[in-house]
């Protein structure tokens, strides 16, 4: 774990480097160097996605898979493997970007990348207009090693670099990327991961990549109070598997929960864990066979296939291995700065609505000025959940979009230049058809029109201006044409 934090700091030390001083040459705020290759899988049509999703969509998308560097667990540089699905829109429209973060999956086959493992969420993403970032997560899809589930650094940095590779194939391919919208969502597992990386880019990479809004949805974001109080619980539990995986992934990524695994878990209950372990069985085929040697007693209740001393210490000591780790990837105890939703359902069996509630409470005390839980139904489980929350996602995000967007803008958007970029006291608009005079609009990274007017000129006063990135939008008679600009 070390190692990792190590080289993931190094990393960042490098990478802001040469972000930085890439912005200072070019003006633009691109990653460079994750692309390792991607691989066009096919297009979906409208049609299509109408009879799949049972709602209209906007656009016929275009999928590819993505693989990228990023480091493993171990800080050891690894290739991983992610899902990119694009609207099918002019090769000069600028797309906001989703990244959207897949929940539990069966085992490493079932993933985006493979067009398994809600792959079809990030396809309703780009149907109405975003680019859907979907990463697999490391130990699954192309990524070496085992998942180490439920852990929120590597699930921040694996997205981080799924997102990085991605506009670095914006950058080179058609169509282009918004730069003034980014939004993070993610079910279940992905809304723990989504969570993850909202706050690492908060935290470390705001001046890159700043967040518009997310909506985090139905996650275990309370490890060490919900879904540990469902660890330890006297109640049946129908999800023992998770547990299970948790504590295969908290070794993979630390190493310390167990030097046997008969240590932490009893017979018979070993053998089915170490097959899963071994990817001899899916996480589905897991859990059936927990849950059918868990009833011989007549309940489901998880702690019995622990072992009573692991038991006791997860009780009553707070320094032992596993409550470290599950307080060190709780990602509730934070304040969102920009809009955020917690999406969950009353009635979700597998992670109880309870995280969403304990979330809200937790950032609204520490100061986030627009974060709230919103239930998508009271008696909803966890399954028929998803539907009502991604759709609920995808408005919210395109009350965000502004001019500068597919959705208010026209679906061909034409860009023009502008001088000095990056620019202090003033704008040239280099259009023909401003010459005599433009209406314009200067709109902020936030979707927000910061200042408009009339100028009997092509040149616009900037001087008012804080910096930062700004989109300019100018109207000479029927026409509108976009500029991004920095001011300095």
């Amino acid at each position: 774990m070390f190692l990792f934090a190590t080289f993931t700091h190094m990393k960042k030390l490098i990478t802001i480097f040469s972000l930085f001083t890439t912005f200072l040459a070019t003006g633009s705020l691109q990653a460079q160097d994750y692309l390792v290759d991607y691989t066009y899988l096919g297009t979906r049509t409208k049609d299509f996605l109408f009879i799949l999703f049972g709602v209209p969509v906007d656009y016929d998308v275009k999928l590819y898979k993505i693989r990228y560097k990023t480091p493993d667990v171990f800080g050891v540089p690894d290739t991983a493997s992610g899902l990119l699905v694009l609207p099918v829109v002019p090769d000069s429209t600028q797309l906001p970007i989703v990244v959207y973060e897949h929940g539990t999956t069966d085992g490493p086959n079932d993933v985006p990348s493979r067009l398994h493992g809600g792959y079809e969420i990030a396809m309703g993403y780009a149907a109405k207009g975003f680019a859907a970032v979907a990463p697999d997560f490391l130990g699954l899809g192309d990524a070496r090693g085992f998942h180490p589930y439920v852990h929120a650094a590597s699930e921040a940095s694996a997205s981080f670099d799924m997102l990085n590779a991605s506009v670095e194939y914006l950058e080179y391919n058609a169509p282009d990327w918004d730069q003034l919208h980014l939004f993070l969502s993610g079910y279940s597992q992905g809304g723990h991961a989504s969570a993850a990386l909202h706050k690492e880019l908060q935290d470390n990479w705001s001046f890159v990549y700043p967040v518009t809004a997310a909506t985090h949805m139905s996650g275990p974001y309370s490890l060490s109070g919900v879904m540990r109080a469902k660890l330890l619980s006297d109640e049946s539990y129908g999800y023992p598997a998770y547990i299970a995986y948790i504590a295969l992934g908290y070794e993979e990524a630390y190493g310390d929960m167990y030097n046997d695994i008969h240590e932490f878990f009893k017979e018979p209950y070993v053998t089915n864990i170490q097959n899963f372990r071994n990817g001899l069985v899916s996480l589905t085929t897991l859990n059936a066979q927990l849950i059918a040697l868990l009833s011989t007693n007549g309940d489901t209740i998880t702690k019995r296939m622990l072992q009573d001393s692991i038991v006791e210490k997860i009780e009553n000591d707070p320094s032992y291995s596993i409550n470290i780790h599950l307080e060190e990837n709780d990602r509730y105890n934070w304040a969102p700065e920009v809009p955020t939703r917690l999406f969950y359902c009353g009635g979700d069996l597998q992670v109880p609505f309870q995280n969403a509630i304990v979330a809200d409470s937790a950032m609204n005390a520490l100061g986030a000025p627009d974060t709230e839980a919103q239930s998508m139904g009271a008696t909803l489980d966890h399954g028929p959940c998803v539907l009502p929350s991604i759709i609920s996602s995808i408005a919210f995000f395109q009350s965000f979009l502004g001019p500068s967007s597919v959705l208010d803008f026209p679906k061909n958007p034409k860009t023009i230049e502008v001088s000095p970029n990056p620019a202090t006291d003033y704008l040239m608009v280099n259009w023909e058809e401003a010459a005599s005079g433009v209406q314009y609009k200067i709109i902020d990274v936030n979707g927000r029109i910061i200042t408009s007017g009339i100028s009997a000129s092509n040149h616009i006063d900037v001087q008012s201006l804080t910096p930062g990135v700004y989109t300019l939008v100018v109207t000479a008679g029927e026409q509108i044409r976009i500029a991004r600009f920095i001011h300095s």
